[in-house]
């Protein structure tokens, strides 16, 4: 009778599903950080199963909280999103995580360096590891709070071999969760790459290719306008856009650093304390884009790869900074501290790092402190991101449940 029952819950919500488009359904899968995936079936059935599970979810963290109140559907939902999370970030050389409060409160924040080197001794990772979640990390029950992981991949940058880091990562992936599940603590896997596309982060350097595209090639223009020069200045047009791109990444990568620079002084200032002096930094000559074009496709390819990187770290510390000085702007105001100069920053990053209805993250003093005397900041911003994206989710699957749900409601606690 159960499966039954079940049976006709799954094909009621795939009935539903398949009434949108695919545009539709990608839109609902985006906003609940889901990947993807090819054809609309798929999309259909991998929806279908995960609203049902998410629904089971509420339900079993609703009749645990309940305790005889009254109830209803619309309660059994809001009970979805945890109290806490705990976020993840993996490195065995810095693992950084955050323990954040569903209001946007941070209650420990740190990064940890569990190796210094990629080990691969069993006995040494396992008992690193293990270590690590009893002695370091906030343990919670499944009910109250969730563990989110970072998912990690089996290339580095799209390198065809598997290096020793990235094997060790995968190892101490899998044994993290060994020992929370152990711990009964509730997981789920994030994808990294779905947490840049909620936040926006890669738009910094999108638009710069795409605009790299749709210009001509200096190259070309160069062997269009000296034929007598052979075969040597007829540069492909692929090396030209690629060139374009890297001097513009570079001029975004230099404004970016400027920009968290001051974001860190500002800071230091709300904190009362005084900003070091910053040893005045060589001028970089801009790249020439005729000289980088006498490079090859694969060189340019890999230069252009570190800029994405260097570019996305460099993103990720200013959204987290703006969410920073906007908390601490705000509890300057209520204090009568003096008032943090303002900053020219974009005014959407502190948006993005809202929680619910919450406006912002609350810090205390002594993270901002620790924060700002940290060196590997972007591992610590890394965490703070996966984790306020997370909880953005959260608040989207509990909306498409309301719309797309089931109507059984859960049996009186």
């Amino acid at each position: 009778m159960a499966r039954s029952l079940a049976g006709c819950v799954a094909a009621v919500l795939e009935t539903k599903l398949s009434k949108l488009k695919v545009a539709e359904l990608d839109a609902v899968m985006r906003d609940c950080g889901l990947t993807l995936g090819t054809g609309k079936a798929h999309k259909v059935q991998s929806l279908s199963a995960f609203i049902r599970a998410s629904q089971q979810l509420a339900f079993e963290r609703f009749q645990g909280h309940a305790s005889g109140k009254p109830h209803g559907l619309a309660a059994a939902h809001a009970s979805f999103v945890p109290n806490e999370v705990v976020s993840i970030d993996i490195g065995f050389r810095n693992l950084a995580f955050a323990h954040v409060a569903r209001s946007g409160k941070v209650l420990a924040w740190r990064r940890v360096e569990l190796l210094k080197e990629a080990a691969f001794e069993p006995w040494v990772l396992a008992s690193t590891v293990e270590r690590f979640v009893r002695d370091v990390l906030p343990v919670r029950p499944a009910l109250q709070c969730t563990y989110i992981i970072e998912h990690q991949r089996f290339r580095s940058q799209g390198s065809a071999a598997v290096t020793n880091s990235v094997m060790v990562n995968n190892l101490i992936e899998a044994l993290l969760y060994a020992n929370l599940r152990h711990a009964g603590a509730h997981i789920e896997a994030v994808n990294p790459t779905n947490v840049s596309t909620q936040l926006r982060i890669p738009d910094t350097w999108q638009n710069l290719e795409d605009d790299a595209q749709s210009e001509p090639s200096l190259g070309s223009k160069a062997g269009a306008g000296n034929p007598g020069q052979g075969k040597k200045s007829d540069l492909p047009s692929q090396n030209g856009s690629l060139a374009q791109t890297i001097v513009r990444m570079d001029r975004l990568l230099a404004e970016l650093k400027q920009l968290t620079g001051s974001q860190h002084d500002a800071i230091l200032q709300a904190l009362g304390q005084r900003a070091p002096k910053r040893r005045a930094s060589r001028s970089v000559e801009p790249r020439d884009v005729a000289e980088l074009q006498q490079q090859s496709t694969k060189q340019l390819g890999t230069q252009r790869d570190l800029r994405r990187r260097l570019l996305k770290k460099e993103r990720a510390v200013s959204l987290v900074q703006s969410s920073m000085l906007a908390f601490l702007t705000t509890k300057a105001g209520q204090s009568g501290r003096p008032r943090i100069p303002p900053l020219r920053d974009d005014p959407e990053l502190a948006q993005m790092l809202s929680f619910g209805s919450c406006q912002g993250m609350v810090f205390s003093d002594e993270m901002c402190e620790q924060f700002c005397a940290e060196k590997k900041k972007d591992d610590l911003c890394d965490c703070i991101i996966q984790a306020a994206a997370w909880y953005k989710w959260q608040h989207n699957v509990v909306d498409t449940m309301d719309q797309l749900g089931t109507s059984t409601e859960p049996k009186a606690a």
